[in-house]
C-alpha cells in the first residue's frame, strides 16, 4: 500500500523532482553539490554526474526470467539501472531507447536493469515488456529489495550509472534519449576494468 500511495504521488509529480535522499548522498550522487553534465539534447532529462567516487550500494535479487542478480557480481561492466513503472508516460517514451542501447552494447560489457515499481507486477510488466520489445534484465521491485537502497525517488524513471569499477558514475530523475546517453556509456565502457 506504501507503494501505491508513493506512486500517486509520483504520477503528479511525473519526474519533475530532483532532490535526492541520504542513501545517494552518501553514493555521492546528492543534487545540491553533483556536477551537471553539458546537455546534449533538450529532448532529455539532464544526467548529473557523481560529486565523488562511491561505490554503488550492493543488493542481490532474483531477475524476472528466474535468474539471480548481484549488482556487485557487474563489476567490470558499465550498469545502467533504470527504475521505472507501466503507467509512467516517461518511462513508456525512453524505452525504445534503453531497448536499443542495450541491444548495441550488450556484448561490450554493458548491462541494462530494469527495476519496476509497478505494484500489479507480472500481470503489468510482462505485457509491457512484449509490447516494447524489451530484452534487457528486469526485475519487479514489489518487496522494496531495490528501493529501500536507492529510493525513494523523487520521480520515475530515474536512472542510475556505474562505471566500470563499480561506482556510481551518473544520475538522471526524468526519460532519458539514446543522444543523451550513448556518448556517456561510449565513454565508460572506453574506460579500463
Amino acid at each position: 500500500m506504501k507503494y501505491f500511495i508513493y506512486s500517486m504521488l509520483l504520477i503528479a509529480f511525473t519526474a519533475c523532482g530532483a532532490e535526492q535522499n541520504e542513501t545517494t548522498e552518501q553514493q555521492g550522487m546528492g543534487s545540491a553539490t553533483a556536477k551537471k553534465v553539458e546537455h546534449l539534447d533538450p529532448a532529455s532529462a539532464p544526467l548529473h554526474e557523481a560529486k565523488k567516487e562511491a561505490p554503488a550500494t550492493d543488493f542481490e535479487i532474483t531477475l524476472l526470467s528466474g535468474e539471480p542478480f548481484r549488482l556487485s557480481d557487474q563489476k567490470g561492466k558499465v550498469v545502467l539501472m533504470n527504475i521505472w513503472a507501466t503507467w509512467c508516460a516517461p518511462c513508456r517514451e525512453e524505452t525504445p531507447d534503453l531497448v536499443a542501447l542495450y541491444e548495441k552494447y550488450k556484448d561490450q560489457g554493458y548491462v541494462t536493469l530494469g527495476v519496476s515499481v509497478d505494484e500489479q507486477g507480472e500481470s503489468v510488466v510482462r505485457p509491457f515488456m512484449e509490447e516494447y520489445n524489451v530484452t534487457y534484465p528486469m526485475y519487479i521491485d514489489t518487496d522494496g529489495t531495490v528501493m529501500e537502497k536507492y529510493g525513494p525517488t523523487m520521480g520515475i524513471p530515474t536512472t542510475y550509472i556505474i562505471g566500470r569499477k563499480g561506482n556510481l558514475r551518473y544520475f538522471a530523475v526524468g526519460a532519458l534519449t539514446n543522444k543523451e546517453l550513448e556518448p556517456r556509456l561510449k565513454e565508460l565502457l572506453a574506460e579500463e576494468r
